[in-house]
């Protein structure tokens, strides 16, 4: 396996075959996280492997991290732009329906998006690579 085959089936599975069914729900139902990270973990069999153990790790560590928001937790830990944060408090601070309330909620979105596929793929490519899948 190498890094492009390992970063395409990360896009497909994370992006172009998600929904906003899965998107929208992913951390606060488990049928609708599980259906997301089938259809991903197939996605990255699809570019690396089949193998089992691997798929194994592919699904429990995607489901970890999306069902239970670890981007987010992780952002609120280091005091960085969390969404939760930006929706508990954004509205508050920069009034909602102005430029930079937008701007703020575009740049923390964007924030938590690198977050999260940094854990995805560090995850799978350390995984993969010191495990032995």
């Amino acid at each position: 396996m190498n890094f492009i085959d390992l970063l395409f089936g990360h896009l497909v599975g994370d992006y172009l075959l998600q929904n906003k069914w899965m998107a929208m729900n992913k951390n606060a139902n488990n049928l609708k996280a599980i259906v997301h990270c089938l259809i991903y973990t197939v996605s990255i069999a699809l570019f690396t492997s089949w193998n089992i153990y691997w798929l194994l790790w592919v699904f429990s560590t995607h489901f970890l991290i999306d069902r239970f928001s670890l981007a987010d937790k992780w952002l609120n830990l280091i005091n960085g732009r969390s969404l939760s944060d930006f929706l508990n408090r954004g509205s508050v601070e920069y009034g909602a329906g102005s430029n930079s309330h937008v701007l703020r909620g575009g740049f923390t979105a964007l924030v938590y998006a690198v977050v999260d596929n940094t854990m995805h793929l560090l995850l799978m490519y350390y995984g993969y690579l010191y495990i032995g899948f």
